[in-house]
């Protein structure tokens, strides 16, 4: 008579169950918040390029054109308009016989873009280039701020702090450009003036009109294109 053996019916009891469960998790939780802390930390390196890169094109193309400035204008906006703000500038030929060369600078709130747009003076504009995108104004009422040779715009300056305040008067006239820019949770803000190396009192483009028989007015024209 055949003979049946006896299997082995031990298993795992509930409290095991339940421990092994609560580790389980305790791990996938660490594990999961982990990942995510990683992920959250490489997309705001990555917002960071993105407003750093912005900034310094903004930068380096402002520097390279209005340093060498010989005309710029008031700043302005279109009657009525209070989200669009315009800056012409003039900068020298490109050889001795080329046209003189026009900038305009465009800050729009709504589209929330700095665009230029670049020509030479006496032929028609071509579409603007962008300079940078997803933009906003930083608290101040304009993006764009003209300082004539002689204005002290830092005269209210915190005590003690050199190079600014009462001890700081312009010799040449200077644009100051500020914005901020914000790319997903990341928020960075550029305010730079560029001092224009042709426009001072010595020349006379300072646009005071003390010796107006050293100011060259077509370069003014920079202006009659518009402002869209």
């Amino acid at each position: 008579m055949r003979r049946w053996k006896r299997r082995d019916d031990h298993g795992f009891s509930l409290m095991e169950v339940l421990v092994t469960t609560g580790i389980m998790s305790v791990v996938t939780l660490t594990a999961v918040t982990a990942i995510i802390q990683i992920y959250s930390g490489t997309k705001q390196i990555e917002q960071n390029s993105v407003t750093g890169d912005q900034l310094d094109i903004s930068f380096n193309r402002l520097d390279r054109e209005l340093r060498y400035a010989t005309y710029v204008s008031p700043v302005g906006s279109p009657a009525g308009v209070t989200t669009r703000f315009y800056l012409e500038f003039a900068i020298p030929r490109e050889k001795p016989d080329t046209p003189k060369r026009c900038r305009q600078l465009l800050f729009d709130t709504d589209k929330k873009v700095l665009t230029m747009r670049s020509w030479d003076l006496g032929s028609t504009p071509p579409a603007a280039s962008t300079l940078a995108t997803d933009v906003a104004l930083d608290g101040t009422p304009k993006p764009f701020e003209v300082y004539l040779p002689g204005d002290a715009p830092w005269k209210t300056a915190s005590a003690g702090t050199t190079g600014v305040g009462t001890q700081f008067t312009a010799k040449y006239l200077m644009v100051r450009v500020h914005f901020k820019v914000t790319a997903g949770d990341v928020t960075q803000r550029f305010d730079n003036a560029f001092t224009t190396q042709n426009i001072g009192e010595e020349n006379d483009l300072d646009g005071k009109d003390d010796n107006p028989e050293k100011i060259d007015v077509t370069l003014q024209q920079c202006s009659n294109v518009g402002r869209p």
